[in-house]
């Protein structure tokens, strides 16, 4: 309990249960100390703050910035061609709410209380009162289903695991395994299951089977847009069609 990073411990306890599946070589290039580092990051200052402030400070540093905005935020959106906006992370917020005390953040066991007395003043009392849903998405049921299990299960073959180097095959196939047969699967196996079939499709595509695109020819025409100098242009921009190694 008296561990600066006490409230990330069991998260990370649940996640060193997926190391099984890595094979001899990337478990040698796993740091066992990175908690150490990240302690040190927390420094004498961190010490000083209450749990809650801690905790928070890992939350926005390992999980929102690394994960949550990265993984799940911008690349989800970019590749839709949306860009997200995020009101609660604007700066004056998060200054303001960083000067709250704990006990306006977190009472008890009810999370956000400020907010929820702020939003009474527009919502109803079955939304600010609803209790907090964790997302889940369908991970086995959606790779498992027919239309994807082909792939799915090529990728996860003994002779593609081996041919990658990543991962355990036997362990990978002692999932297959139960997921196949409908046992019950936990989150930490959901966790291992996509982080296995993501990477495998990234190693296909960018390290097995990757393709440089061929050079342009020196016939094809190329559009570049150009910043104009002139100031009393109207157009700030001039499109400009020339040869591809002009």
């Amino acid at each position: 309990m008296g561990s600066p990073v006490y409230s990330h411990a069991l998260r990370w306890h649940n996640n060193r249960r997926t190391w099984r599946f890595f094979s001899d070589a990337v478990r040698r290039e796993l740091d066992p100390a990175a908690a150490h580092s990240i302690e040190q990051q927390l420094g004498v200052r961190g010490r000083e703050w209450t749990p809650l402030a801690r905790a928070q400070f890992l939350e926005i540093n390992i999980f929102l910035s690394q994960y949550l905005l990265s993984s799940q935020g911008d690349r989800v959106a970019m590749a839709h061609s949306i860009e997200g906006r995020f009101p609660f992370l604007d700066h004056r917020v998060t200054t303001f709410c960083n000067r709250l005390p704990d006990n306006f953040k977190l009472r008890g066991l009810t999370e956000k209380y400020l907010l929820k007395k702020v939003a009474r003043q527009w919502l109803p009392p079955e939304i600010w009162r609803r209790r907090k849903r964790p997302y889940r998405a369908p991970i086995h049921r959606c790779f498992f289903s027919p239309p994807a299990r082909d792939y799915v299960r090529e990728l996860l073959s003994s002779a593609q695991l081996k041919a990658t180097g990543l991962f355990q095959p036997a362990a990978v196939s002692q999932l297959v395994n139960k997921i196949e047969q409908g046992g019950p699967v936990s989150e930490t196996d959901e966790m291992a299951l996509v982080g296995i079939i993501s990477t495998q499709l990234l190693h296909h595509r960018f390290v097995a089977a990757f393709e440089m695109p061929r050079p342009l020819a020196e016939t094809e025409v190329v559009r570049v847009c150009l910043k104009s100098k002139m100031p009393t242009s109207k157009t700030p921009y001039e499109i400009q069609q020339t040869g591809a190694h002009a």
